[in-house]
């Protein structure tokens, strides 16, 4: 009976020092960590505040030059895209922003369809006083975002450039189901969730571990973790996917992009093992993939369509080498929205595309 008492005390121990122990030392390091202030501005668009990061001349020399606004994937922060921000700061203004519940914005409430998101990003606009037209260039999901944001309110876009973008047809073309992808992200969400409450993200330094997010700057880094561990990222995240459909709808709507120069960016390499859903193949996906991404260049008469073979989806935003690519093409529209200005200001300039 003793031999049985001491061995139930050695393991109890050992239950503290695995358990206990760093669920302490975590919700210490949680309660006393200093957040780091948000990189750009809040504005009050109806309630809630969103968050805008601008950086880059806006006229450089005194010269026409668009404002290039990024919206970023599903449930990605306005820093992951810090290397294209960087890139484009060299040429003109740029600015980031965080939808609703992610980043350093504030819970809406409200639903995340192509509509809402786009008056929402609409208003912030209209707050911080970006000059319209601007230039989109939005990641995966952005793709319904900036087709919608046209419908509403054309005069604002002068020029997009799509990066790995979604398709409102992908769900059927690639036999993906988003209620069921949603259900298995919710059963990931829940165990990350009592890691982060349990202050288990904090004891292990899950986020300063990453090998992609040490490439980034340090402060960088810190905008990226204070992001992630917020009790409103993984919420949002979750209302984002199972809203695809519904904004995937809405952005169906918008049939052509007339002609306003469009580049449409498509990640050609194979993504992480396991990225695919169960049965897909991954040469069957990749073909289907750039059809559907000719598709898109396809809403303009003025469009070019470009595979960066080093990148996946991912990569193409948070590998440098592959943002460096992304930021050259978008320059081109950058300058080409900027020499059909000079046209339409002095029409005895002869108009040409800028390559």
């Amino acid at each position: 009976m003793k031999k049985v008492l001491k061995i139930l005390k050695v393991l109890g121990l050992i239950l503290v020092v695995v358990i206990v122990v760093p669920i302490i030392v975590g919700l210490t390091v949680k309660t006393f960590k200093s957040v780091p202030p948000p990189a750009g501005e809040l504005y009050d668009v109806g309630g809630y505040r969103l968050h805008i990061n601008c950086i880059g001349p806006k006229d450089p020399s005194g010269s026409y030059l668009p404002t290039v606004v990024v919206e970023t994937g599903a449930g990605s922060v306005s820093s992951l895209y810090h290397w294209i921000q960087q890139g484009v700061s060299e040429t003109t203004q740029v600015c980031l922003y965080d939808r609703a519940g992610l980043g350093r914005s504030d819970e809406s409430g409200l639903p995340r369809d192509s509509e809402t998101v786009s008056k929402a990003l609409h208003a912030l606009l209209d707050k911080a006083e970006i000059k319209r037209p601007f230039v989109f260039a939005g990641h995966s999901i952005a793709g319904f975002y900036m087709r919608q944001y046209v419908e509403l309110y054309p005069g604002d876009v002068a020029g997009i450039a799509f990066l790995d973008a979604s398709h409102p047809g992908q769900g059927a073309a690639l036999n993906i189901d988003m209620a069921e992808q949603s259900k298995k992200v919710e059963q990931i969400f829940f165990v990350a969730k009592i890691f982060n409450n349990l202050g288990l993200a904090d004891f292990l330094n899950l986020f300063s571990t990453d090998p992609t997010l040490q490439t980034y700057p340090l402060v960088i880094q810190k905008q990226l973790e204070a992001s992630y561990l917020r009790s409103e990222y993984m919420a949002t995240s979750l209302a984002e996917m199972r809203d695809f459909d519904s904004a995937a709808e809405q952005a169906a709507t918008n049939t052509s992009l007339g002609d306003r120069p469009v580049v449409v960016i498509t990640a050609g390499g194979e993504g992480p093992e396991g990225a695919l859903p169960a049965g897909v193949n991954p040469e069957e996906f990749r073909d289907l993939w750039l059809g559907l991404q000719k598709e898109i260049a396809a809403l303009s008469s003025n469009s070019r369509h470009v595979v960066v073979d080093t990148a996946d989806h991912n990569s193409l935003i948070i590998d440098k080498a592959n943002a460096d690519t992304v930021v050259s093409y978008i320059k081109e529209i950058v300058m080409e929205v900027a020499k059909d200005h000079e046209i339409s200001t002095n029409p005895t300039k002869e108009k040409g595309r800028v390559n």
